[in-house]
């Protein structure tokens, strides 16, 4: 079963802002929790392969999301290719909010499941990604877009 959650934040920058964070796939190893490593390995026109390296603790494994980009105001992704990831979905919606951002985000996660684990395990491990990451990911992207403001 996979995990799916949304959120929505304000952040003091205008939309344009936010955009380039959010957008700088390169760049999240050294503000999004986790992520050890990020590159895009195909760019077509607004839409981007992009490999991630990202430690969950036990063990770090890499995936290949592509994302859409529709800028300044949306870009989705899904999962091309990856270790233990079976389901990885999500989306930011940005929009503007008095001069801010009002930023949306929907992951949606499910793990693999190795031989011998029982899927209830798997399922709580999708939460733990989803539901605990999921604060931590959107204050890391908001304090790297408010910075030097």
């Amino acid at each position: 079963m996979a995990s799916k959650v949304s959120k929505e934040m304000v952040v003091d920058v205008p939309v344009e802002r936010f955009w380039e964070v959010v957008a700088d796939y390169e760049a999240y190893p050294g503000f999004v929790p986790g992520v050890k490593g990020c590159r895009v390995v195909h760019d077509n026109r607004g839409v981007k392969d992009v490999e991630y390296q990202v430690d969950l603790g036990v063990k770090t494994i890499k995936y290949v999301l592509r994302h859409v980009e529709q800028a300044p105001t949306k870009m989705t992704w899904s999962l091309v290719k990856g270790e233990m990831m079976k389901v990885s979905n999500g989306a930011w919606e940005l929009s503007a909010h008095a001069g801010k951002t009002l930023a949306r985000y929907t992951v949606e996660v499910q793990v693999q499941k190795p031989p011998l684990v029982p899927q209830a395990i798997m399922d709580r491990v999708s939460d733990e990604l989803t539901k605990v990451q999921l604060p931590r990911t959107l204050d890391a992207f908001k304090a790297q877009a408010e910075k030097g403001r």
